[in-house]
This record gives structure tokens, sequence and C-alpha cells, in this order.
């Protein structure tokens, strides 16, 4: 043991950064040098894992060790054309001729070949993708293994025991023979965790800035292979467009080349037709319950299947099975189509007959029944004599609203057109103009709902169509006449009806929202969501707002008491709200985009959401949920701009821009754009920032207050780029007088911003008191110890404010006030407190951009001790609880253990849910 760690010490020194590159293969129960320990000890290794995970890396590296440590293996390589050679394996090695008989080579002369090469009577024998290997080959080595005669250290795809033109059934029967009877260590290779993916991919591509989704799209469509994950990340930097580019197609929605294809279909080479024909299937439906699967897949080839890593039981939905989406679209692509049809319709007459008794039937799945009936182009009449026109007219509805959500508009106009023919009705009709406003046929759209009041039934019919010329209107700026005769033509359909005299309010809210007024947002929305008459939905997105309005006046925690009251009314009568427009997923979106919006505004819990960010982003792309990712991206837009991270910011945004090119149901396209012009001033490309401002649908006179304001924060942004501090002064001032100003933590930012252009602290100090004591955003009171700092021409407190600033996560200004302390420091002689200041700069600078810090953390944030609770949620985050399991599990609630991993984090300095493994 001695001399193998003095060979570590060895090892560590010859290879230095080599053996620490990012993401080196991960092992179940195991690490590189606990493999070479075990081959020390003379114990056999198997490793296995699917293509492209990294055996042959690790392969590599093991040899490197031993040679380190002293040891010489003797290394076969594996020839593929003579795998059907008896022999064929070890005498290319040895370089013999492939024509003598099996009985002039034995194990024995394998044993003396590899004695004399590594002058070892007990060799070490290394042979990579061992499952090409000839069967005669493989049990001389089996048996030199189970005997202990040599170490043997072999590495396998998961490959079925089935003759193929590649691989013998006789050699993959002994393969597994070595582990299980002979002795020898079965090592499974993990798939890439979404960190390594991460640090990979920052090693194919150090200079492309990536938007946080792209980076998900990346570790997903991988499959946690190294091998697509390079390819993938080489592709996704060729069309990563320059920020200053017009147009761009989100990552998502690009078809993989062609050299991604044929990589792919290599690794499916081995599967028999019926299982390509299943993956396909799998896939298009974004998971399949065990029991469907194995009517449409015999048992052994669906547990190959699983066993490659190709189909995967799903984490969220017990009893699903799901598949890896570029798999499944290549099978699609290569699989039988007779075939394929035939069990598409065997699929679907499953899916149409547990509907019959009473099962839920999934968008995704309604989809694939949809696309099986139009096929053609038009609905076989056959399809509404089997089914019934009410069955077929409700399938097709879910999918013409999940066709427009994923940006396939011709399919959401041809699905809701059949729907209308087949079942006239209010809610036909508002899903055909949702189709064509999806087009931008606005007139259309507006023209289909001229009679519409005919339909009304009920206050509740009455609520969806108020609802939805609400959204359509959204399309275009609405003034106050417009508000004005929405408001009084909605309150005369049912003027007696509590429920309708809701949705009248929520208009009223609406026009207050895009007047940002936002104490009267505050007010009336909390007002309305606590009305338990009014329609649930009504009442959610209220709350929503009203939370947002609360954190604009300086009321965070009010605010997000208003989402914690979202989220249980979004708990209620989830079952009947699924196949409804506002589904209890879509809403539970809403409440958490407006809930991240608040934490950002505020500083309160950001770490929170960037863990809830993750989820939100991985769940969307594997249930193909697509039409989220524009959202979400906006919420990474605003998790970057708090941490100061300038180019991730403009990335996010520019992702999420192109996402909503695609499919923009809540018309927030325009917003985007102008956050995305004010992002590009902040990079200095003011060509770019005035091109994106003239692509905005809205034409400035339009524009309502609280785009003018965003568009005045562009011009602010670039006056700031381009030094121009007059400039700066005067638009900035001219903002701080605006509507969208007169809330305290906007003012806080713009006094902030202010005092960064020279004007005299001492006069700002007593306005961000005043405002710090009528706020509690914990940002603000940061903010205004930083201006106190700089007005007192304190260092020490400028270094305090900093920290402050970090603890929050707000790192581009922590950097900044760091800064301007050293430069402090130097004022006053203190060189060695000035150096102290830069380093935690340049700390704070990395951290914004979410790169590894070489500072100590000690440097950053004061170390503390974590309390005992703190503690105990802690260990239970990282053990993969959620928050509401933790609150579960220790009756908290769940706002309580938010706060107590926030401080956690804080006083630990970690980032993330997933770095507190560390603590």
């Amino acid at each position: 043991m001695c001399q193998y760690k003095r060979g570590c010490a060895r090892l560590e020194r010859t290879l230095g950064s080599r053996q620490r590159a990012a993401a080196t293969p991960r092992l179940i129960g195991r690490t590189a040098h606990g493999i070479v320990e075990t081959l020390s000890g003379n114990q056999s290794v198997v490793i296995f894992a699917p293509l492209g995970y990294g055996k042959s890396v690790l392969f590599e590296s093991i040899a490197l060790t031993l040679r380190a440590l002293g040891t010489e293996p003797f290394n076969i390589a594996v020839n593929p054309l003579v795998h059907s050679v008896p022999f064929g394996s070890i005498r290319s090695q040895l370089g013999l001729a492939m024509s003598p008989t099996d009985g002039e080579f034995s194990t024995a002369t394998l044993l003396s070949s590899a004695q004399a090469q590594t002058g070892s009577s007990h060799p070490v024998i290394m042979v990579d993708d061992a499952h090409l290997v000839d069967p005669q080959s493989m049990d001389s080595l089996y048996q030199l293994a189970a005997a202990r005669s040599v170490v043997l250290l072999v590495t396998s795809d998961l490959v079925p025991a089935i003759d193929t033109p590649a691989t013998d059934a006789a050699t993959i029967r002994l393969l597994d023979e070595l582990w299980i009877r002979g002795g020898a260590e079965r090592i499974d290779l993990e798939p890439l965790s979404p960190v390594q993916t991460g640090q990979l991919v920052r090693e194919f591509a150090p200079t492309t800035q990536f938007d946080r989704v792209t980076l998900a799209l990346l570790h997903s469509r991988s499959g946690g292979s190294r091998l697509l994950l390079r390819e993938l990340t080489s592709e996704a930097v060729r069309q990563q467009p320059l920020p200053d580019d017009r147009d761009r197609t989100a990552f998502a929605l690009h078809t993989p080349s062609q050299r991604i294809l044929d990589l792919l279909a290599h690794q499916l080479r081995g599967l028999t037709a019926n299982q390509l024909v299943t993956l396909a299937l799998i896939g298009s439906l974004t998971g399949i319950s065990t029991g469907r699967a194995s009517m449409i897949c015999g048992a052994g080839e669906l547990r190959d299947l699983i066993r490659r890593g190709y189909v995967y039981p799903c984490v969220e939905r017990s009893g699903q099975l799901q598949a890896r989406t570029l798999l499944a679209d290549v099978a699609l692509t290569i699989c039988d189509a007779e075939q394929l049809r035939t069990q598409q319709a065997l699929v679907v007459s499953i899916l149409l007959t547990d509907r019959h008794y009473g099962f839920t039937t999934t968008p995704a799945e309604c989809m694939t029944i949809a696309d099986s009936w139009t096929a053609s182009g038009n609905l076989p009449p056959s399809v509404v004599d089997e089914w019934g026109s009410s069955v077929v007219a409700d399938v097709l509805l879910v999918a013409a609203r999940r066709s427009r959500r994923l940006g396939l508009t011709e399919k959401a106009l041809l699905y809701s057109a059949i729907t209308l023919c087949l079942e006239p009705g209010l809610k036909a009709t508002i899903e055909y103009s949702r189709a064509l406003a999806s087009n931008e046929r606005y007139s259309a759209a507006l023209a289909v709902l001229a009679n519409t009041e005919e339909l009304l039934h009920t206050p509740a019919d009455g609520v969806k169509l108020a609802r939805w010329h609400m959204s359509l209107a959204k399309f275009t700026t609405m003034t106050a006449d417009d508000f004005t005769a929405l408001r009084t033509r909605a309150a005369s359909w049912f003027p007696t009806s509590t429920m309708m005299h809701g949705e009248v309010d929520f208009v009223r809210l609406t026009q207050s929202v895009q007047d940002v007024d936002w104490p009267r947002v505050a007010v009336d929305g909390e007002s309305i969501a606590r009305n338990e008459d009014y329609d649930v939905i009504t009442r959610i997105r209220a709350a929503c707002l009203s939370g947002v309005g609360h954190a604009y006046d300086g009321r965070t925690a009010q605010g997000l008491g208003m989402f914690d009251l979202a989220t249980t009314l979004n708990r209620r009568d989830l079952a009947q709200r699924d196949a409804d427009i506002y589904s209890g997923e879509g809403l539970a979106l809403e409440i958490f985009y407006c809930n991240a919006a608040v934490r950002c505004l505020s500083g309160f819990g950001v770490p929170v959401v960037a863990d809830e960010l993750d989820e939100w982003i991985s769940r969307s792309i594997i249930n193909h949920d697509l039409g989220n990712l524009g959202f979400l991206g906006f919420v990474a837009a605003e998790l970057s701009q708090f941490r100061g991270d300038v180019a991730g910011t403009e990335a996010d945004l520019r992702a999420a821009d192109a996402h909503f090119a695609r499919s923009d149901p809540d018309a927030w396209r325009t917003w985007i754009q102008c956050l995305h012009a004010s992002s590009l001033a902040r990079m200095g490309l003011m060509n770019a920032a005035r091109a994106k401002i003239s692509k905005i649908r809205v034409l400035p006179e339009e524009m309502t207050t609280r785009y003018q304001f965003e568009a005045a924060r562009s011009t602010l942004q670039g006056l700031l780029t381009a030094g121009s501090t007059d400039g700066a002064r005067l638009v900035a001032s001219q903002l701080y007088e605006s509507a969208e100003a007169q809330t305290p933590v906007m003012r806080a930012w713009l006094l902030d911003v202010l005092v960064g252009l020279g004007e005299p602290p001492n006069d700002l100090v007593h306005i961000l008191d005043r405002a710090v004591a009528t706020n509690d955003a914990p940002i603000v009171a940061a903010l205004a110890q930083r201006t106190r700092a700089v007005a007192a021409q304190d260092a020490a407190a400028l270094d305090l404010a900093a920290g402050q600033l970090a603890d929050l996560g707000a790192y581009g200004i922590a950097m900044t006030a760091s800064n301007e302390a050293a430069a402090l420091h130097e004022l006053h002689g203190q060189s060695d407190s000035a150096d102290l200041s830069r380093l935690r700069a340049d700390g704070f600078s990395l951290a914004s951009r979410q790169l590894p810090v070489n500072v100590p953390a000690s440097l950053l944030i004061e170390p503390v001790l974590l309390t005992e609770r703190e503690r105990e949620v802690t260990s239970l985050a990282t053990q993969g609880l959620s928050n509401r399991d933790i609150a579960k599990s220790l009756f908290l609630s769940v706002r309580t253990v938010e706060s107590h991993l926030y401080q956690a984090r804080i006083k630990t300095g970690q980032n993330s849910r997933g770095d507190l493994t560390s603590v």
C-alpha cells in the first residue's frame, strides 16, 4: 500500500492538470484510483457502460496510472474485423498468422506471451471493448482470470447476449460470467451529471457563452454520453449567432446534423425492427406505461432497451418509461414505416379504449392519436363512426392546444378547425381563435368571436370568453377606452353573477399593470385573490399580479405570501383543470416565474430560484414541453442579471426571444425584446440594441409605460457603457421621475446609478434611508449601506457592503463595491487592504459568471456556524428531497425551509442546492 501511495504521488507530479481534467467519467461506488488499487490487490475488474460514456478515457487513465506505479500491463488491442476468427484478437495482438487451426494456440501460449512482455509472473491484461473479442480469446482470458493466473481489466458496451454482425453471444455470456462467477468486480459508469456537462462544455467551447436552457438541452440530448455531448456542443457552437445577429432559431428546434444522426444510427444498429419501432413510439408519446409498452414489444426486447439505457424509468411518474429524445428521433427515421403504422394503430386503439374506461389521455398521447387520424391531411369519416364525435373532438382539441404551444401552428389550425366542425361550441371557437392568433392572424381571430355571445350558457362560459378577449387584446396595445369597452361588454353577459364580476375586476387589474400602478395592483389583486366566490383561475392569476405589486411597493414578504396563496389554490381540483388551457401545470409555471421575478427584484432567497428553475427546465425538456422554455429563459435572464453576469443575461434573453418567436401564447415577445435591447446596450453593442428596438412589433408611440421605461433603461445602459456621463445622468434623472420608478425598489436602483454617475452621495443617503425604512427588500438595504459608505469615504464599510451584496448573490454590484473599496484603501495608503479588496473583487467577478472561484471563500463571506435546524434542513436537501418534502418531514412551512436553506448558503458561500453537499 505504501508503494501504491508513493506511486500516486509520483503520478500526480507527472500528470499534473491532465489527471484533473473536467468531468472525468463517473463510477458507481469507485474512483479511477480505486480501480487501480483493486487491480494492485490481484482482483480482476469488468467495466460496463453504454457507448460514449468514456470507457476508453478511463481505460487509458488506468493504464497510465499502472505504468506510473511501475506495472507494465499487457494490452490486447481489439480488432473488430477478426471477431469471428478463432483466437483472432490474440493472434492479431501477437502478430501471428490467422490461418493456423485452433489447436496450435492455447491459453498457456497467451499466459507465457503476457508474462514475457510485461516481465511479471502475474501480469495485468487489459482489453478495451471486450464485447468485440472472439469467443475463443474471451474463453482463454476468462480461464486465466478465474484461476487467478492473471489480473484482468476489461471494458464492454451494454449489449445483449445474441449474435450480431459485430458481436458474438458466447463472448457476452463470458463477460457476465467473469463478474458473476469468476471473481471479478463489476463497475458501471454513470452518465454525466449536469455539473459535469457544464464543465465539459466549457472545455469543448471555452469562448462561447451558452444560455441556461441550451446547456440543459445539451445535457439532456447527450443522454450522459461524453462523445455525443462533444458533437452536440460543436453543433451548438456552429449554430450560435453573435449577439448582434438579428434572427436565430432556438437550439431546441434545430434538427441534428447528419453527422450526429449517423452516429446515433450506428449506436442503434444492434436493435431489432420491433425495438426500433417501440423506441420511436415511446419517444413520440413522451412516455408510456410499462404495461402498454409490453403490448407492443416483447419482454426480453424491452428489458434490452432498458439495459442499454435507451429507455429508462420516469422518476416523476411511477410505472412509466421514457426514451432518450435523440435516439427516439433517429429510430423514427430508420424504422420500418409499415410496421410503425401498424404498431401506432395498436397504440392508438389501446389509448382510446383506456380513455373509454376512464383513464386520462395526456396531451402528448392526444397528439399521437390526432397525427394517426389525420395522416392523409383530413379526418376519415370512419374515425368518427368508430369513436364518436364527442371523443374525437376532445382529443383533437387537446392536440391543438399542445401543437400551438410547441409552435406547430399549421397543425393547431387543422385540429381546431376539425373540432369546430365536429362539435361547434364555445371551447372549440375559442381554440380556433387561439390558433389563428398564434399564426399572427389577429383580425381573423377576433372575427371568429363575433357571435360567441350566443354560445354563453353559464357564468363560467362568460369568464372563459372574457379571459380570451383579454389575452387577445394583449397582442396589441390597449388604450383606457379599450379597457373600459371590454369591461362594459363582459359585465353585460351575466350582470348578477359574482363570478363574472370577478373577471370584470381582473380586466381592471390588468389595466393597472399596463399603467404600472403597482400600489393599486397590490391591493386590487389581493382583493380578487381572497374572494372565494370568484373563479379559481382568476384568483390564482390575480394573486400572482398582487405579489408582484406588493414587491414593487416594498412589501416583499407580503408578496411572497400571495404566491403561497396562489399555490394553495392551484392544488385544488387539479384533475378538473388538467384538460383546460389553464392547467395546474401551466398555472404553476406562471406562479413560478412571477415568484422568481419578485425574488430577483428584492434579493430575497434568490438561490432558491436557481434550484427550481433547473427543475422546471429539466422537466419541460423531458416532457417535450418546449412552449415553456421562453418563460424559463426569461427567469434565467433575471437570475443572470441579478448575479451581474452581463453576457449571460444577453444569451438567456436571446434564447428566450428565439423561443417566443416560435410560440408566444401570452404576447411576451415584445417585453422580452425590450429587455434584450437593454442587455445588448449593457454590453456596449449599441447598433445591435438599436436594431432590436427597431424590430419590436409595438411602435414607440403605442408603447405602454412599462415598455417605454425599459426602452429608456436601454438608452441609459448604452450611455453608461459609452462613458457619456452627462447624458446618462440626464436619462437617469428622467427615469427617476417616471411612473415605473415610483416604487422603492426601482428608486433605490436609480439612486445607486446616480451615485455612480457622480451625484453627491450625501444628498441621496437620506432618500435611500427612507426607502429602507419602508421596504423589506434585502437588496435595497445593501445598496443603501454601499451608498452610505461611499458618502463617508469609508473603505472598511464598503468592504462590508460588498460582502452583504455577495451574501444576496448580487456579485456584479459586490465586485464594483470591492473595487471602490480598493481605490479608497489605496488613497489612504493601505496597500495590503487594497490588495485584499481587489482579490475579493476578482472572486466576485468569477462568481457572477458561475465560474470556479479560486479565491478562498473565507475572504468572500465571513464563516458562520450553521444552526441545528439549518444543518438538519441542509442534510435533507443534499439527499435530494424537495423543499416541500423537507417541510412535511420536519413539520415546517415551505417558506421556513426556503429561509433555512437560504441562510445556510449565505453562511457557507454556496451558490446552489447541489453545492451544499460539501458542507
